[in-house]
């Protein structure tokens, strides 16, 4: 991935820039009790990232209800 530098923290996730100027979301597994995870698309703008982190966290909540995840 490169150099990358954290923009800003939204929701557990950091949203970092490259070295391109396209913007990286991930988090540290340290952080949540689960395995590390980065997004795969690369992003634009920070609203369209923490977009994409509000549809993940949806995601999981939804998941969690129906009991998928423990």
């Amino acid at each position: 991935m490169g150099n990358t530098k954290i923009i800003t923290r939204y929701r557990t996730f950091d949203i970092k820039i490259n070295d391109s100027g396209k913007l990286v979301v991930s988090f540290n597994s340290h952080l949540l009790n689960r395995n590390p995870y980065e997004f795969e698309p690369q992003f634009e703008i920070v609203s369209e990232a923490m977009d994409a982190i509000d549809q993940y966290w949806r995601k999981e909540a939804r998941r969690f209800s129906e009991g998928i995840l423990s």
